[in-house]
């Protein structure tokens, strides 16, 4: 009998902690945003067999943060200690966009990729505590398990906001 409550409270858990994490990516990606002035550090560039050619930058703020961003855009092969702007996420601390010359490349997540994944993985673990829901004994009892799971699952993960 507690077997088969365990099983709806793990996938509820994963599926609460799976969208938590993902709303939490997506506003890191996509979400509120400062800007800040920087200049470049360091600069460089390889080439990827999945992505093409990548150009790297180190860039350095005012306040000393160090942030490392790279894109297949020409727009950002800058030479060491010219002045950029960049749009930094007010979740994670993360660079969604770098502006220099007059050009504004997003770099990082995609916000929607980010969304489309979570999504994907939270459905499926969702999908999983209903089908383990369905099949118990005890619905109810299994229903409340499930519920306490999504919310210990979520509650960890909140704290990162």
């Amino acid at each position: 009998m507690a077997g088969r409550l365990v099983f709806p409270a793990v996938s509820a858990a994963i599926a609460g902690a799976a969208l938590t994490l993902g709303t939490w990516g997506v506003l890191d990606a996509g979400g509120p945003a400062e800007r800040e002035e920087a200049t470049v550090e360091s600069r460089g560039q390889h080439d990827s067999s999945s992505t093409g050619h990548r150009y790297d930058l180190v860039l350095r703020t005012a306040a000393g943060e160090r942030f490392e961003v790279d894109s297949g855009d020409a727009s950002l092969d800058l030479e060491p200690g010219v002045p950029v702007r960049l749009d930094v996420s007010e979740f994670g601390r993360s660079v969604q966009a770098v502006e220099a010359g007059g050009h504004r490349v997003r770099v990082g997540n995609s916000p929607v990729a980010v969304g489309v994944f979570v999504a994907a993985i939270a459905v499926m673990a969702l999908v999983f505590t209903l089908i383990c829901v369905a099949e118990a004994d005890r619905p109810a009892l299994a229903a409340l398990t499930a519920t306490a799971g999504f919310v210990a699952g979520a509650l960890p993960v909140l704290l990162l906001f």
